[in-house]
């Protein structure tokens, strides 16, 4: 906690900001899906899923582009008051007698769009209130806030969910009104717009373009899709493996079967991560951020192919500790690469940009899915390991060009 609090005041309120977001969406988001199917249906409840989707990506775009031109600090005010409406509208959807499923999906894409403004700008500010010399830390104690509020958050859902599903909302709601204040009241500014005249200013499209006509960065992104493509295995083929290949075992008189056996999965890696990450941390300290993208990203891959080549407890238990490992090397580094790759004009439209990712790996981890009973395990795990090595590259290529770009730059000086 020393690192903690040798951080600057608003880096402090910003971890404090994403522990109170991630143990809201932890309390209730986890659980969305149960709660739609069971009231409308599988269909309807793909469609929700694929509308929410499309509207975080969308957020995630005009939140990058306005951070940089209205200021990190108004987005993140009107990403919080959005997530407190659409808070209300799902508590008010949920009265007991009155539940109405339609309007509960209202609220929460509200929230879900509102919460990927607050992420967007809010990664901007962290790079801006950073130097490269704290950043990994910064980003380390960043994800280590996250895994500890989604396992308390993880753990009320679950306890509530049933019998007590509107006192959740009414947690999310107090929870998601504390964080309003925080923005208004504790937060500071940290990046002063640039005034331009009405022939200099720019539309969200002309500022993305600029943007990826940045290639080394557009190389970054799609290195970091590819890994991600890994990461979100976590929410596609691990459960399919699961579910259909898990061998049951019972341990001191408990049955884990395949749902089990992903819950398992899970909470080791939370633990670990909430334990271990300083740590790890220290002793990779030193690294460039080069070296932990390559080796984090590798021990990710290593352990999630060992998991879907493997069918029972021991083996697969192991599996999700290289697994974790991994992505506790990883994180951090990948997140201060980005923020070095960066321009320091347009770190929010490059955050936005960012959003590209969870969609696009999504959709690949997605495709894995639907090819699996055709290509298997073995199959799926050739395709994660041909993704590694072509994020192994990308992600030389981009550091290198980077570094080249840099030496250039101080020959023409």
């Amino acid at each position: 906690m020393r690192d903690f609090w040798n951080l600057k005041r608003n880096l402090q309120i910003r971890i404090l900001i994403v522990f109170l977001a991630s143990f809201s969406y932890g309390t209730v988001f986890s659980s969305m899906t149960i709660y739609y199917n069971q009231h409308l249906g599988a269909t309807i409840t793909g469609a929700f899923l694929a509308t929410s989707s499309l509207a975080t990506f969308v957020s995630g775009l005009l939140a990058g582009f306005w951070a940089d031109k209205f200021g990190r600090k108004p987005v993140m005010t009107w990403g919080t008051t959005i997530q407190v409406i659409g808070s209300v509208i799902a508590l008010l959807s949920n009265v007991p007698g009155h539940v109405n499923p339609w309007t509960t999906f209202l609220g929460f894409l509200l929230i879900s769009f509102g919460f990927n403004f607050d992420v967007t700008a809010g990664s901007a500010m962290i790079i801006d209130d950073s130097m490269p010399e704290n950043r990994k830390t910064v980003f380390m104690l960043n994800y280590w806030a996250q895994n500890l509020s989604v396992i308390i958050g993880a753990a009320l859902g679950a306890w509530l969910f049933k019998p007590a599903f509107f006192l959740l909302l009414i947690i999310l709601l107090v929870t998601i009104l504390v964080t309003l204040m925080i923005v208004l009241f504790m937060l500071t500014e940290t990046f002063t717009p640039l005034v331009r005249n009405d022939k200099e200013k720019e539309s969200v499209f002309s500022s993305y373009k600029t943007v990826l006509a940045d290639k080394t960065y557009v190389i970054f992104i799609i290195a970091n899709v590819l890994t991600t493509m890994i990461i979100m295995q976590f929410d596609n083929f691990l459960p399919v493996h699961l579910s259909n290949s898990f061998r049951t075992v019972t341990i001191f008189g408990f049955q884990i079967y395949g749902q089990r056996m992903l819950t398992i999965y899970l909470i080791l890696a939370c633990v670990m991560v909430v334990t271990l990450m300083t740590t790890v941390n220290k002793w990779t300290h030193k690294w460039s951020h080069k070296k932990g993208f390559v080796l984090g990203s590798i021990l990710m891959t290593m352990g999630m192919i060992f998991a879907f080549m493997t069918t029972t407890f021991s083996p697969i238990f192991v599996a999700g500790i290289i697994y974790t490992f991994g992505e506790i090397i990883y994180t951090p580094s990948v997140q201060s690469l980005g923020a070095d790759l960066m321009n320091p004009e347009k770190i929010g439209a490059y955050n936005g940009l960012g959003a590209v990712r969870q969609p696009l790996a999504s959709i690949i981890a997605a495709g894995l899915v639907s090819a699996s009973p055709f290509i298997k395990a073995t199959g799926v795990s050739i395709a994660l390991l041909i993704a590694e090595i072509c994020a192994i590259l990308l992600c030389v290529l981009a550091v290198n060009r980077h570094q080249q770009e840099r030496h250039n730059l101080k020959k023409s000086r």
